[in-house]
């Protein structure tokens, strides 16, 4: 289980809000669909919190929806200059979730 801890001062936040249906947990994360066109959404980490209230590793979750918030992390290298001013690469973490089903 990742659980979220991100150094702030390597990285730029976006926040956002989606409805979406679980389908499983992976080596890489936590596979969700949107549920306005069906595209996967993969979270990388999830706030510890969220697993007092729902056990994603649990199978009986699958096909549930839910209203999420979560945060869009840009990770920049540790040392930003002219050559690395690009984010090297983006995280998405689960800060909230809702059963909406």
């Amino acid at each position: 289980m990742k659980t979220a801890t991100i150094a702030q001062d390597a990285t730029e936040k976006t926040t956002k809000i989606i409805d979406a249906i679980y389908d499983s947990k992976s080596l890489y994360g936590y596979l969700f669909f949107n549920s306005l066109d069906q595209s996967p959404i993969l979270f990388a980490q999830v706030e510890q919190e969220i697993f007092q209230k729902y056990n994603l590793n649990d199978n009986s979750l699958e096909g549930s929806t839910f209203r999420i918030t979560y945060g869009i992390y840009q990770l920049y290298p540790e040392v930003k200059d002219s050559e690395n001013s690009e984010p090297s690469k983006k995280e998405l973490i689960i800060m909230n979730i809702e059963n909406i089903e």
